[in-house]
């Protein structure tokens, strides 16, 4: 290229040289192209001429064929080529012209010869024309073709090129049912079949065809087309199945026509018009009856339908007369495809005839009814429906019947009557005044059904035999109304009682009696339902001091105790024993001594123990003694009353320091020892503790007599000066307590603290010079006082000394300083000087610069600290401010800071002496900064990169410069110059000097040399001195432009290609190529596929041109497709210039064997009889192949492979698809599987399964066979057995059938000859599907006049058939052997009194176990040859135990389940033998020793240690809490303790765990671990120790403290506590508990004074902290039970100190002024509570130390008690007064109570006084009793909620009582109330006795009691509540 471009210059600059012109065309003058239809004088080009001349000669040279072009001279400088013929590409297409020239003006240079190509370009200017098409335009085609047969072919041609040549052909429209067409063989087109064609609807076809070029260039000229018809003609075959005419086809016949009788004919014709062929009918189906098919027939040619066999109408009943009879007609061709058949269904209604008879289902029936049941009963048949069925299964009228009775004597009536068809017809009771057992216990009699409204009056009989049964109408009678027994309070379990006996007169279960116990302490006792004995129960609490009389029920019930039941009254009185020790009021006793004091000494109040038995007189008794602690015999003991006295006077400075406590705690621990005085002796022990206490004898002694001390003028408030210390030598917290006080001198500049240190006062001002007088010394009195009484002082001299400090602050002489620095400066110019003074002499001043405040640059932009505070520092010593860096303006041009001046001999470090001042420091400018070129020139891209498209006009404006110069004014003045250029780019680009705008100077030409880019540098620079510059390349592309379109190369013949459809994703279609004559982008071609076949194709890489599959190929879904192509250049810039072309490409998909054979339908079932015969036709499975119809991809064949139903079922032809059977099926019935394969004939050959089911339809062919008896089994029953008694199973079996075909029933064989079988009846269980013979008629006495002794009868099992089939049935011999009535039962031969047979076992043996062996028992009568049997009888209610007998005869006693010891320990098992022949057992016997048929067998099972312990007294489920975020479990023990509780203090008593073993096994060890502390700090005091915190007693459990708390410390402690049983057996067992510890202030404990006994309120316990946690809704837990110290110190012998916290939901403890709040918000709930629980008082539980006596504070204490106890005492006296009045009175009213109330009442016992309770009848109870005077107790009512609480003895067995039934002494002091019955058995009775219930006041009025007077219950008086100390 560069050669031709070098050669041409050279001839331009030898024209030039030469003179001579020269041609310089804008385009290839040596190609022209032109189109075809361009006009004459077209203008093809323009010859240009350059030289010197004067005029120019054209010549034109060449044939005359090429005289087509010629010259048109515009100018001497210019001539015009142009067009003088018209052109025709398809003639000539290429054209060689050659002309020449000469300038006349230089003749003697010769013309210059010269030569152009010119190129014919096509248009669009012909249409296709049809080269091939079949003869006469016309095809012939058969109707069955196949649909996508070629019928024929078409080809057209069209001469124009591209696509002006490429010819499209089109399908009419009105052709595309049955035609389509495609490209084939390149260009031809073929015409194939779409639809199939049917001869009968259209015999001719007219297919027309169009042909259609592209429209030339790029689709823009207009198209041409061409049409051609062809005629198809259609040839008819016989592919038409026949059609029935005149259908529907239905028809009405009679039941029972004979044989031969026409019902119908038929008619069907050929469909094939054109070649009829004969039809053929046949009947294939009988639809819903298959199997009546046979029944009919019809002619094979004229289609006549008649009867072969009668038909019975009610054999067809399920289908309601209906048959439909399906007809086949068939073609009768020779070949087989043309058997052609069409099917049709005749409907058949079967008409009835009178031929049946009423019937029933049995012939002889038999029933019961209950006497006297009342009318409309029905009576109950022993048939399975319950009912009589009858039936007539004719029609309408004829199947219309009624059923009546005969022979009943009016006792019954029928229901229905009228019976259509069928019924269960029901016997109903009609005069139940007739139905009595004594007077009539059997009834027969006839039922008659008979036809009403048939000529014929059919009719049936049956038999009926009802017996009547007797019921239960008597009730038990006692002997007597009223029972009493005794019992000692410490009987054993099985200890006799008494006896009590009923009798009934009802005979059978009606009069056999069981007995119950029923009342409150009824579980104490056990009482034989049979015999009526009662014994001390197992496991009773028989206590004469809790209850000593039980008032019982004894309830007598007939009919094995669910029948009549009677009562009567039994009284057991409770004798005592002496069982009780004695028990002290408290656990503790407590009282104080002073040191010092008379001799003997005496305590402040009279200190008595005491203690109390519950039993009576003289083991109540008690006398007491000190047994230990007294060794110095310091005291002594009332034998009598308990009362403790001091022996010896007591000195406290002498005493023991206790262990225990501190120093000034001293005490006596004394056991005292409480001693019965009955027979058997018992006695109990307690602790005394006598604390002395210690008197104020010493006065304080300070340690010197005088103290001096210095401080400074400028201290501080609270100063320490100095510490004076004094001692005391009593050691107690009082009287040893030191306090110090300033007696004089102090004023307000000094104070003292307890401890003895001098502080400067806190508001003293010690400054000498601002003190008037000024004063530079003090002098104090101190003083020190003790807290005893008297209070004894001493004191001391204290001289301070005040001393002079350094405390001025400097200042600076000016508060603003101003500087100016150039930028760049020395570094240690001084720029500004400051001065500070002081006026303190030993002043010391340093500067700083304390804080750079504020930089701002040129524009006042606030900058960072960072970046200036380096530049200038200060001298510290004279506060010069001078240079100390770089200073850049163009950072911060101004800098204001702070200074500071200190005095750093300032006397106190902790107060600076400091003063501030501002500097302000302004930075002038210097040009240091050179011009900088901006964005997009960077450091990383230093340059500046410009693209530019050729031929851009002159002018534009390619960018604009900039450059920024960070100076300022003139330094900051930015120009530009253009420095150089590579290219002469400085021509051809410009900049403007001052704007920087760079603009294009004259034209781009991308083809010039070196043109395709212009690099060249810019410079900027300054106007600073001297001047600063900088520089930036330019390099600026210019971009070609796009003027080629690209051209396909490689297109296949006729634009059509194949591929197969299972092609991969990726497979190569076709690779495509293309060019373009441009270069770069613009010459790069990429190819792109139509977006509808995307889905389908695409190309892999739009440059690679190679079209590939990008989706699913189905052929079956789409078998052809046209991709339109596109090559497009610059296809990789969418925003680009473009140029593109188009071509189609047919794809071909080519098939394969990709479709498996589909099954028509998703399941089948058939249907065929186990009788049907091999080879009948059991159904036909159909499948379809979607593959190509026309290979054998789509050829289907059939088999079988699997299934249960394989060996019967077969497909005999694969090609059919029809399933017959292969082998008989006789006895076969049920759901059989059979899986058929569907298989296609393609490669690879493709499958499908399909489960077909065939139900195998039973048939009624076995007989019942019967499996019990066994054959021979004689059967027994006793001659006095009465009706019902059951005799013998009866099981048999129908295995061979199934349905009805195999359901057994049973019913007795009835003999003309032989009456034994009307003795027996049979009942039919359904449940185990067995028939019981019983007893039905009342058998006559063996011995007597015909009586028999064996009975002998048929028993008959039968199926019941399905409808249609015949019942088959078995029949079975009985014979009935009739035992004597004098038989008699065997006996054992032991003695009466021989005792239990004992045997013993270990718990939890594996079963069955031989125990050992039984003595036999035998008949008396040795002619009695009858076997012995043997069975529990008694005492195995849980069927634990059997008796076997062995192949040696040998009776063999076995366990056969598993025994445990801990459930039941002995079983005293009854034995009983009896004659095998009875057949009712009874298993809930009691041991008689009389009879000999029982025999006792004992059995003790021996323990094992199987049961680990199990933890008690837990937390209860509603106390279940979150603590600290963890889960409290229901086996968790919560507990708490005190900052001040000691080591070895109890912490929780209720640990305990039971294991319910026996010993040793039982034995339960304790241990703790896992300690685990959730505390604020260090819990203990000796936290260095490594004990565990708290330790556990290993035997009883008791948790103790094992450390000290600190004073302040808080939290909770968690730990396992584990139980653990011997390693014996299964063991060890071990069960852990988790026991929870809080750590608590005194202040987070409440404290509860209760009037109780410890062991009174722990057996409650769980009620008070179940009331509280409802009131507060926190959890409760008990912290500490003591007795109650007062105030005075004394310890209460009434009342005990409950110590608890409450903890809320989520784990917190809730603090005390929150329960007080709750507390009084539900002081109305907590009234119950206050009084079951006798509360006295609440406090808060830090409130109980001891108070400051003073002899003025004792006697206000006195005169207050004075003035409060003479009233109470004056009140009290009257009200005993007047209770003694009213008691008297109403003794005397109770001499005349009734003996009896209202038997509606129940009496309860509750303490609550707000009952409103009126008196009524109340058994033995002195109705007129008040509160706390019932004659039952008779003692006065003592106020609960008195301060003062009196004690008293209670005598529950006192004369005076009225009533015997006396009531636990704990609830002696509440009162009786009485309720309605409806009431007590709705109150909630939680936590209390079950009697506390009080009656409501509406329920009184319903009480009758008019002879007694009532008491307005709104006199009584409403409970004082506790008070609440907090």
């Amino acid at each position: 290229m560069f050669c031709l471009l070098l050669f041409c210059l050279c001839e331009v600059l030898l024209h030039i040289a030469s003179g001579t012109p020269v041609p310089l065309p804008p385009y290839d003058l040596k190609r022209i192209s032109v189109f075809e239809n361009a006009t004459i004088g077209t203008v093809l080009d323009i010859v240009v001429f350059v030289g010197v001349h004067d005029q120019i000669q054209l010549v034109l040279n060449g044939s005359q064929e090429d005289r087509i072009f010629g010259f048109s001279v515009v100018n001497v400088t210019a001539a015009n080529v142009v067009l003088t013929k018209n052109l025709n590409r398809e003639i000539k297409d290429y054209y060689l012209v050659r002309w020449s020239y000469q300038d006349k003006g230089q003749r003697e240079i010769p013309y210059i010869m010269k030569s152009t190509q010119v190129y014919v370009l096509d248009v669009n200017d012909n249409p296709p024309a049809f080269t091939e098409y079949p003869p006469d335009e016309k095809v012939q085609a058969v109707e069955n073709v196949a649909v996508g047969t070629k019928l024929f072919e078409v080809s057209a041609q069209d001469p124009d090129q591209d696509l002006g040549g490429a010819v499209v052909y089109h399908l009419d429209p009105k052709n595309a049912d049955y035609f389509a067409g495609n490209i084939v063989d390149g260009n031809r087109f073929a015409v194939s079949l779409k639809k199939q064609f049917d001869y009968q609807e259209k015999s001719i076809h007219e297919v027309n065809i169009t042909a259609e070029d592209g429209g030339g260039v790029e689709g823009y000229e207009p198209r041409h087309h061409t049409s051609i018809q062809i005629y198809v003609e259609v040839i008819d075959v016989p592919n038409k199945p026949p059609t029935f005419l005149h259908l529907p086809y239905t028809v009405d016949m009679y039941e029972h026509l004979p044989p031969g009788t026409e019902l119908m004919q038929v008619a069907a014709m050929d469909q094939d018009t054109g070649q009829p062929l004969p039809l053929l009918f046949s009947l294939t189906a009988s639809q819903p009856r298959p199997d009546l098919l046979h029944r009919f027939m019809i002619d094979r040619e004229t289609g006549v339908v008649s009867i072969v066999d009668e038909i019975d109408r009610e054999s067809l009943l399920d289908v309601d007369g209906r048959l439909n009879l399906e007809v086949t007609v068939t073609k009768d061709a020779e070949e087989a495809e043309w058997r052609l058949n069409a099917t049709t269904v005749i409907y058949i209604h079967v008409l009835d005839i009178n031929d049946n008879r009423p019937g029933f289902d049995s012939g002889v029936y038999n029933g019961s009814v209950l006497e006297n049941s009342p009318y409309a009963i029905p009576v109950t048949i022993d048939f399975p429906e319950g009912g009589i069925y009858v039936h007539d299964y004719d029609a309408f009228e004829n199947g219309t019947f009624e059923v009546t009775i005969v022979g009943d004597g009016g006792l019954f009536y029928l229901q229905p009557g009228i019976v259509q068809n069928e019924a269960n017809v029901l016997i109903r009771v009609k005069d139940s005044s007739k139905l009595d057992y004594e007077k009539l216990s059997v009834i027969s009699f006839d039922i008659i059904a008979k036809e009403t409204k048939t000529r014929e009056q059919l009719s049936s009989r049956a038999q009926v035999t009802i017996y009547v049964e007797d019921t239960n109408d008597n009730f038990p009678k006692f002997a007597s109304g009223f029972y009493k027994a005794s019992v000692v309070e410490n009987a054993l379990f099985g200890d006799f009682v008494t006896q009590i006996n009923a009798s009934d007169v009802d005979s059978g279960d009606g009069g056999i009696i069981n007995y119950y116990l029923v009342g409150s302490g009824k579980e104490n006792f056990d009482m034989d339902e049979v015999s009526g004995v009662i014994t001390v129960a197992r496991g009773s609490h028989l206590d004469r001091e809790t209850i000593s009389k039980y008032y019982l029920t004894v309830e007598a019930k007939d009919n094995l105790g669910a029948g009549n039941r009677n009562s009567t009254q039994l009284e057991i009185d409770v004798l005592d024993y002496n069982d009780n020790v004695p028990v002290f009021q408290s656990e503790l006793y407590e009282s104080f001594l002073i040191e010092n004091d008379n001799v003997p000494p005496e305590f402040r109040r009279t200190f008595v123990v005491k203690a109390s038995s519950s039993d009576l007189p003289p083991s109540s008794d008690i006398s007491y003694f000190i047994i230990d602690g007294d060794h110095q015999k310091n005291f002594s003991i009332d034998q009598n009353s308990g009362q403790i006295t001091a022996a010896t006077p007591i000195d406290y400075e002498k005493m023991d320091v206790n262990s225990t406590d501190s120093d000034y705690l001293r005490y006596f621990n004394l056991t005292v020892m409480a001693m019965s005085r009955g027979l058997h002796a018992l006695n109990s022990t307690t602790t005394v503790i006598i604390f002395v206490e210690d008197s104020n004898d010493n006065a304080p002694e300070f340690e010197q007599q005088l103290y001096v001390g210095v401080v400074e003028e400028n201290a501080s408030a609270h100063t320490v000066v100095l510490q004076v210390a004094a001692a005391d030598k009593d050691s107690t917290p009082f009287n040893g307590h030191i306090q110090y006080r300033i007696a004089h001198g102090g004023g307000d500049k000094f104070v003292i603290t307890d401890e003895g240190v001098v502080l400067v006062g806190p508001f003293a001002n010690l400054d000498p010079d601002q003190t008037n007088p000024r004063a530079d010394a003090y002098n104090l009195t101190v003083m020190a006082y003790d807290d005893g009484t008297p209070r004894r002082d001493g004191k001391t001299i204290v001289h301070i000394t005040v001393t002079d400090v350094n405390n001025k602050s400097p200042f600076f002489v000016k508060n603003i300083y101003d500087a100016r620095v150039v930028e760049n400066t020395d570094i240690g110019t001084v720029i500004a000087k400051t001065l500070a003074s002081d006026s303190d002499e030993n002043h010391e001043l340093q500067y700083q610069i304390l804080s750079y405040d504020e930089g701002r640059d040129e524009f006042h932009v606030l900058q960072q600290a960072s970046a200036y505070d380096s530049w200038f520092s200060i001298d510290p010593s004279d506060g010069s401010l001078y240079v100390n860096g770089s200073a850049d303006r163009e950072s911060v041009e101004m800098i204001r800071l702070t200074i500071q001046v200190e005095d750093v001999n300032a006397s106190d470090s902790s107060k600076p002496q400091i003063d501030t001042a501002q500097v302000y420091i302004t930075i002038t400018d210097t040009n240091d900064n050179t011009p900088e070129f901006q964005p997009p020139y960077t450091a990383e891209t230093p340059y500046y990169l410009i693209k530019l498209r050729e031929q851009v006009p002159t002018g534009t404006l390619l960018m604009t410069i900039r450059a920024v110069d960070r100076d300022k004014g003139e330094n900051g003045k930015v120009h530009f110059d253009i420095l150089s250029s590579n290219n002469s780019g400085v021509d051809l680009v410009g900049v403007d000097r001052t704007s920087g705008e760079l603009r294009v100077k004259s034209p781009i030409d991308y083809d010039c040399e070196g043109c395709q880019w212009i690099n060249f540098t810019v410079i900027a620079y300054d106007h600073g001195s001297p001047a600063l510059n900088s520089s930036a390349p330019f390099y600026i592309e210019v971009e070609d432009m796009n003027d080629n379109t690209p051209v396909f190369t490689n297109l296949p013949v006729n634009k059509s290609v194949q591929v197969w459809e299972n092609a991969t994703l990726g497979t190569e279609v076709y690779h495509i190529l293309a060019m373009d004559l441009d270069h770069g982008v613009y010459g790069k071609v990429g190819f792109f596929i139509d977006k509808e076949n995307q889905e389908k194709f695409n190309v892999t890489n739009p440059n690679s041109g190679r079209v590939v599959v990008n989706g699913d190929l189905d052929r079956e879904a789409v078998s052809n497709y046209r991709l339109w192509v596109q090559a497009t250049d610059n296809y990789l810039d969418p925003f680009g210039e473009r140029k593109e072309s188009s071509e189609f490409l047919d794809i071909e998909i080519l098939d394969v064997n990709d479709n498996a054979p589909v099954f028509s339908s998703s399941s089948l079932l058939f249907r065929v009889k186990e009788s049907a015969a091999v080879g009948t036709l059991v159904g036909t499975v159909v499948a379809t192949d979607a593959d190509d119809p026309q290979s054998n991809n789509s050829k289907i064949v059939y088999y079988t492979v699997d299934g249960n139903g394989s060996d019967f079922f077969h497909i005999p032809n694969a090609e059919s698809g029809d399933i017959r059977t292969q082998s008989s099926m006789i006895g076969l019935y049920g759901l059989y599987e059979l899986v058929v394969i569907a298989k296609d004939l393609g490669e690879p050959s493709l499958a499908s399964n399909f489960s077909v089911t065939i139900e195998l339809v039973d048939e009624n062919i076995n007989a019942p066979v019967f499996l019990e008896p066994a054959p021979g089994a004689l059967a027994r029953i006793h001659e006095l057995d009465p009706i019902n008694t059951e005799i013998e199973e009866l099981y048999a079996r129908d295995e061979g059938d199934r349905g009805l075909n195999s359901e057994v029933r049973y019913r007795m064989g009835e003999d003309i000859h032989n009456d034994d079988y009307m003795f027996f009846g049979i009942r039919y269980d359904e449940e185990t599907q067995k028939g019981y013979l019983y007893l039905a008629k009342q058998l006559k006495p063996r011995d007597g006049q015909n009586g028999k002794k064996y009975y002998k009868f048929d028993v008959i099992a039968y199926d019941l058939g399905e409808p249609g089939e015949p019942q088959k049935e078995a029949v079975f011999h009985v014979i009935v052997y009739v035992v004597s009535k004098n038989a008699k039962e065997p006996k054992f031969s032991r003695p009466h009194d021989e005792p239990a047979k004992v045997f013993e076992i270990l718990e939890h043996t594996e079963s069955p176990w031989k125990l050992g062996y039984l003595p036999p028992a035998s008949y008396e009568d040795p002619e009695i040859d009858d076997p012995v049997c043997y069975y529990v009888a008694g005492g195995d209610p849980t069927k634990r135990f059997k008796v076997d007998i062995t192949h040696s005869d040998d009776i063999l006693f076995v366990q056969t389940n598993e025994l445990d010891r801990e459930e039941v320990q002995f079983y005293d098992v009854v034995v009983k033998a009896h004659n095998c022949v009875n057949s009712t057992l009874d298993t809930r016997l009691h041991y008689e020793a009389a009879d000999l048929t029982q025999l006792l067998v004992h059995i003790q099972v021996l323990d094992i240690n199987d049961q680990p312990p199990v933890f008690v007294n837990t937390i209860e489920e509603f106390d279940k809490e979150i603590i600290n975020g963890t889960s409290v479990n229901y086996k968790d023990y919560v507990s708490g303790i005190t900052v001040t509780s000691k080591v070895g203090s109890i912490v929780s008593e209720q640990v305990k765990a039971i294991d319910i073993d026996l010993p040793p096994n039982n034995h339960t060890t304790y241990s703790a671990s896992q300690f685990v502390g959730e505390l604020n700090y260090d819990y203990w005091e000796d936290e260095a120790d490594s004990r565990d915190p708290f330790i556990i007693d290993a035997d009883v459990g008791t948790i103790r403290l094992n450390h000290s708390p600190r004073p302040n410390a808080q939290g909770l402690w968690r730990f396992i506590v584990t139980a653990s049983d011997p390693p014996l057996d299964y063991g060890p067992h071990i069960t852990n508990a988790t026991v929870w510890v809080y750590l608590l202030s005194q202040s987070q404990q409440v404290e509860f004074v209760l009037a109780l006994t410890k062991e009174e309120f722990r057996q409650k316990q769980f009620t008070l902290t179940r009331i509280l946690h409802d009131v507060t809704n926190a959890t409760v837990y008990i912290d500490e039970i003591t007795n109650y110290v007062n105030e005075e110190g004394d310890v209460s012998d009434s009342y005990i100190s409950v110590f608890a916290h409450f903890v809320s939901p989520v784990g917190v403890i809730v603090e005390v002024d929150k329960i007080v709040t709750l507390f009084d918000e539900n002081e109305q709930e907590l009234v119950k509570m206050y009084q079951e629980f006798q509360v006295y008082k609440i406090k808060r539980g830090d409130t109980h130390q001891e108070l400051e006596v003073t002899t003025e504070k004792v006697l206000k204490l006195a005169l207050i008690i004075i003035c409060v106890i003479l009233p109470v005492i004056v009140v009290t006296l009257i009200c005993i007064w007047c209770s003694e009045v009213n008691k008297y009175k109403r003794k005397l009213r109770a001499a005349n109570a009734m003996a009896f109330g209202t038997s509606d009442s129940y009496f309860t016992v509750r303490g609550s006084r707000d009952s409103g309770l009126n008196r009524i009848c109340v058994p033995n109870t002195n109705q007129y009793a008040y509160e706390g005077s019932n004659p039952i107790w008779m003692e006065q009512y003592e106020h609960v909620y008195s301060n003062n609480v009196k004690e008293e003895e209670d005598d529950s067995n006192s004369l005076n009582s009225l009533d015997e039934n006396t009531v636990d002494n704990g609830i002696s002091n509440q009162r009786i109330s009485v309720i309605s019955k409806s009431e007590y058995e709705k109150a909630p009775l939680k936590g209390i006795d079950s009697s506390n219930v009080t009656l409501q006041r509406n329920d009184l009025n319903k009480l009758q009691c008019p002879e007694h007077e009532y008491e307005d219950p709104e006199t009584l008086k409403q409970p004082k509540l506790p008070t609440t100390d907090i």
